[in-house]
């Protein structure tokens, strides 16, 4: 639920500052189906290779933001786009867990 949260709350950020970004959206977007998925039942999350690959690919389309826009964000004068950071590492922090934690014991 937490990691749903996070989601929703960048997109609900970009919205409301008028930047949504297309790259930005679509990583939100992949993590919250994986997180459909798994809440319908359709997948389980201790086999966690939907949640790799899901996590995987919530990586690579901010890594392609950042290449394509920037470590900083002229709209905010210049900033360092500390947010992304702080919500890409989260997401992945919780995305992790969720994983491990659902995995059967060896």
């Amino acid at each position: 639920m937490t990691i749903a949260l996070v989601q929703l709350f960048d997109i609900a950020i970009h919205a409301a500052t008028d930047q949504l970004e297309p790259l930005r959206v679509a990583s939100n977007v992949v993590i919250l189906l994986w997180l459909a998925l798994l809440a319908s039942g359709k997948i389980s999350a201790y086999k966690g290779q939907t949640g790799v690959a899901s996590t995987s690919v919530y990586l690579l389309l901010n890594g392609i933001f950042l290449a394509q826009a920037g470590f900083t964000n002229p709209a905010q004068g210049g900033a360092v786009r500390w947010m992304l950071f702080l919500l890409v590492a989260l997401t992945l922090a919780l995305a992790t867990g969720l994983i491990y934690t659902r995995r059967p014991s060896q």
